[in-house]
């Protein structure tokens, strides 16, 4: 009788662990198929998106507001009353967009650049994987550029240029990249060569300042972004403006009203107008230098 109640405990005993066993197998089993199944599809999901904001704030290294439509007589008139500060209030509903002049940016190999206008927007990446990644290069392609479209530029005059953290990428180039913007020992070096933009992960969304330089044309363009994920697979995402190509802006050497921002002494003695019609007196030595910059 006790050997048949041992052995009934025994029975008992390893039953219940080859339940409990199996039962963690079994776990673990769904376990490794769920996160399995994850993975398949986090990587299902785009590596990013990006979204841009063209930079329109107020700098006091000059900038050019353009038109493709000419000012009518009245608009004229009020735009020889504003102050330089506020006539980016008065054109931009009016159909105006900023171009600003190139910063102090440009790395030596391309101090050389005939570049004269610059267009500036902060890209921020953003990906939603659960797994990191990290982007390990962009290039700009598919660069195609045409004549200025604008009718009238509106110039304001600054007080030199500014040195802004980000990139730089000359248009006009033949081979055109990305340098790094940023002051100190990195600065003009191919920014891909130094530093990468990590994402996923529950990471924060990667933001870059990108200052395009053109000259005589305007461009189109769009990003080329390589990255490689944790599996360390790699692949590449071409990031454009939403569902258009980016956009550089070019000031026009011969537009059919071209304004200049009169000398800022002059005008708090309320002697002057704030802008003159540099296409009325091209002879004007504030207007010398033309629109294009030339």
């Amino acid at each position: 009788m006790a050997i048949t109640l041992v052995l009934s405990c025994v029975v008992s005993i390893v039953g219940f662990l080859a339940g409990y066993w199996f039962d963690l197998w079994s776990i673990g089993s769904r376990i490794g198929a769920e996160r399995k199944v994850e993975d398949e599809l986090d990587q299902v999901k785009a590596p990013f998106t990006s979204s841009i904001t063209y930079d329109t704030t107020l700098s006091d290294s000059g900038y050019t507001i353009v038109l493709d439509r000419l000012l009518t007589s009245q608009e004229q008139v009020r735009l020889q009353a504003t102050l330089p500060h506020k006539v980016w209030d008065f054109l931009r509903p009016l159909g105006g967009r900023m171009i600003r002049s190139p910063g102090m940016s440009l790395p030596a190999d391309l101090a050389q650049s005939s570049a004269d206008d610059a267009t500036v927007f902060t890209m921020n990446v953003l990906s939603e994987r659960a797994s990191q990644l990290s982007i390990v290069d962009m290039a700009p392609v598919n660069i195609s550029c045409t004549e200025p479209t604008a009718r009238t530029v509106v110039t304001i005059s600054g007080q030199g240029q500014a040195l802004y953290p980000g990139v730089v990428v000359d248009l006009v180039s033949d081979d055109a990249m990305l340098y790094i913007a940023d002051e100190g020992p990195d600065r003009g070096q191919p920014y891909f060569t130094r530093r990468r933009i990590d994402l996923g992960g529950g990471l924060e969304p990667g933001g870059l300042r990108v200052e395009a330089l053109v000259s005589d044309q305007s461009c189109k363009w769009e990003i080329r972004a390589r990255y490689r994920d944790a599996q360390q697979n790699a692949g590449e995402v071409t990031l454009r403006d939403g569902d258009k190509p980016f956009f550089a802006e070019a000031v026009p050497d011969d537009p059919e009203q071209y304004w200049q921002s009169n000398d800022h002494t002059v005008v708090a003695r309320g002697s002057a107008p704030t802008f003159l019609p540099c296409h009325e007196m091209p002879d004007e030595p504030i207007c010398a230098f033309g629109a294009g910059g030339s």
